[in-house]
């Protein structure tokens, strides 16, 4: 079924190079809390994007950027993007493990090495952090071709004073193309390639030993046209699809759970002097399929039909310096859950439920060319005069950026 739905993205990717128009107006600022608090918005244009599509680069040139992240420091990194000349822009982002975006910044998404340690007695891999990803972007007249590479690794080795002891070890390298592609002032496309690979590794010392080695590679594309309807109006098209697979290596070769998603989406961009309103329906598919073990269990999948999926938001500017944001997420799902009955034997279940819809607020600040961006704590508005003595916190999660 993924076949088909994959060669169909493919046919919609193809069409949307053929007929993309241009969209909304790049602005040199924003980050994860605008794109979040404008409900996860996947069709205005940010600076998130250039995480998946390093093309996005030569928007945002001379761009110092990351996020202060929400409290307890949860999701915070950095980047910077220098323009080099006309045609060159050359950028780096550094991440941590809990880095929102999926994209090669995000560290092992599968959750191997944890995996690893939890079922493979006396492993002690040490968790993949602080990846380093290296990006540039090459614009040739109205098209512009990026390219990223990102790396982690760690190692954990015992060195008796005699004999040889464990060694444990994990990596990661991440691999990403993009393009931006201007066909005239009213239309555009961008698009993208991610690969990545996660391998972890587990070397007991003692004759006999068995070692362990477990893999996974993960694949995402991601599409979006701009469609020009009216001066203020766009269409926006998007396509999404990702794969995840693996295996461990011990005595003997095993599959891990694997994973498909595909997801389609149209939405609109209005904009008129200051206000921006963005957002419409998607449709989801995701599956999880956890193989069949001989003699044990027959294989078995979890999968989930999301229609519609709302992603909605708006932002308007006070003034020059103060910036508002809305958003809004909900969808409606069917979940179907397979698990074992006998060894050869499956039951299913169905359930169809609804995501309660998520508000959002955000603002964002700008004082020349350093920008503020923040998502606020919904418990902040609801308890009114009483901020003066509560000790909450104002904003849920906070960006920065500078643009020189």
């Amino acid at each position: 079924m993924f076949k088909k739905l994959f060669i169909l993205s493919f046919a919609i990717l193809m069409t949307v190079t053929l007929f993309a128009q241009d969209g909304e107006k790049c602005h040199r600022y924003g980050g994860y809390a605008r794109w979040f608090s404008l409900g996860s918005n996947p069709y205005v244009v940010d600076p998130v994007d250039l995480t998946a599509n390093p093309a996005y680069a030569a928007k945002y040139t001379n761009f110092l950027w990351g996020d202060i992240g929400t409290v307890g420091d949860v999701g915070q990194f950095a980047g910077f993007n220098f323009r080099v000349n006309k045609e060159l822009t050359v950028g780096a982002l550094l991440t941590r493990d809990d880095f929102m975006m999926p994209s090669i910044g995000q560290l092992d998404p599968g959750g191997m090495v944890s995996q690893l340690n939890a079922n493979v007695p006396g492993a002690a891999i040490v968790p993949l952090n602080n990846n380093l990803e290296l990006l540039g972007a090459y614009t040739m007249g109205n098209m512009t071709l990026g390219l990223g590479i990102a790396y982690a690794s760690t190692s954990n080795e015992f060195k008796p004073a005699t004999g040889t002891g464990d060694k444990n070890s994990a990596s990661q390298i991440g691999l990403n193309a993009g393009l931006d592609l201007k066909l005239t002032s009213d239309i555009s496309l961008d698009a993208a390639l991610s690969f990545a690979s996660v391998s972890a590794n587990y070397e007991p010392a003692g004759a006999g030993a068995i070692k362990v080695k477990g893999s996974q590679t993960i694949m995402m594309i991601d599409a979006r046209m701009f469609y020009k309807m009216t001066s203020k109006i766009w269409l926006v098209p998007t396509v999404h699809f990702g794969t995840m697979s693996g295996k461990v290596e011990a005595q003997t070769s095993t599959d891990i759970p694997s994973m498909a998603q595909i997801a389609v989406g149209v939405g609109i961009n209005y904009k008129v002097g200051d206000l921006l309103i963005a957002g419409g329906p998607s449709l989801m598919m995701e599956s999880v399929t956890t193989p069949a073990v001989a003699n044990a269990s027959p294989e078995t999948k979890d999968s989930r039909f999301i229609f519609p999926n709302w992603n909605l938001g708006a932002e308007w500017q006070f003034n020059d310096w103060l910036t508002g944001r809305f958003g809004y997420v909900a969808n409606t799902f069917i979940f179907t859950n397979q698990t074992m009955a006998s060894a050869t034997t499956k039951d299913e279940q169905v359930t169809t439920g609804h995501t309660p819809g998520d508000v959002r607020f955000g603002l964002g600040f700008r004082f020349g060319g350093f920008n503020l961006d923040a998502t606020v704590n919904d418990q902040i508005i609801r308890d009114g005069i009483g901020n003066l003595s509560n000790a909450k916190a104002t904003f849920a999660h906070v960006s920065a950026s500078y643009a020189f």
